[in-house]
């Protein structure tokens, strides 16, 4: 069973109305759909050039989050956001985990694509949702 069935897109829920972070995070939940892509069985543990494949897109995964927060975090300061701190701490936790993840795969302990694809599909709605949305709204009563 593939994870195709249940894909971790973008939906218009998660649009915030800042053009430049609705287009990053739309960007990082098709980075989500490369997932998919590296093994036929989503459930079962991944072979050697399959783990190194999923490596790879973590990586890509983790660069392009890194670069996001990092715009995040700038518009929040230019506009005094109060949530800042606690938008710094959740991507500081989501790299974390992120990284504890990638030495799962490297230590060759069980991590089947679905997991991973599942917590990131999650992780990145949950944080749109409950952190960056808050601050789409400080952002445009700021801008009135």
């Amino acid at each position: 069973m593939s994870a195709k069935q249940n894909p971790a897109g973008f939906t218009p829920e998660l649009t915030l109305g800042v053009r430049e972070l609705d287009e990053q995070h739309e960007t990082l939940f098709r980075m989500l759909d490369r997932i998919d892509t590296v093994s036929p069985d989503m459930y079962r543990q991944l072979d050697d050039d399959e783990t190194d494949a999923m490596l790879d897109i973590m990586n890509d995964l983790k660069d392009a989050a890194l670069q996001h927060f990092g715009y995040e975090e700038n518009l929040m300061d230019e506009t005094d956001y109060p949530g800042l701190d606690d938008q710094q701490d959740a991507h500081e936790r989501f790299i974390d985990d992120l990284i504890r993840l990638e030495a799962e795969l490297m230590n060759g302990t069980s991590v089947p694509p679905v997991k991973l694809h599942a917590f990131l599909a999650d992780w990145f709605a949950d944080h749109v949702r409950e952190l960056d949305r808050p601050f789409a709204e400080f952002r445009n009563k700021s801008a009135i």
